[in-house]
């Protein structure tokens, strides 16, 4: 049996369920769906954590002549966790 963790399932779980609970999502809602942002999808038989954060990047470059350029250089980087963010577990590493 493959040593996986649960953490982001069960996580996500809980915060759809005080959702409900505290009536942030009304009762008799329907098509209720509740999801990690930035979610990705792997073609891999080993687990990793199905939320990569995004880091947003915004500077004003430097002009050849002085001064900074008037409108931000805007970009973002994708990062992919190596251990769970939550219980601390490594994720499975490629052979």
């Amino acid at each position: 049996m493959k040593n996986t963790c649960n953490c982001f399932t069960e996580n996500l779980e809980r915060i759809k369920n005080h959702l409900t609970e505290s009536g942030a999502i009304p009762e008799g809602a329907i098509d209720i769906d509740v999801r990690w942002q930035n979610q990705v999808f792997i073609l891999s038989d080993r687990d990793f954590s199905p939320v990569n954060p995004k880091i947003n990047i915004a500077f004003r470059a430097p002009k050849k002549g002085g001064g900074h350029a008037r409108n931000l250089c805007k970009n973002d980087v994708s990062i992919m966790a190596t251990h769970c963010c939550y219980c601390g577990r490594k994720y499975n590493q490629a052979d």
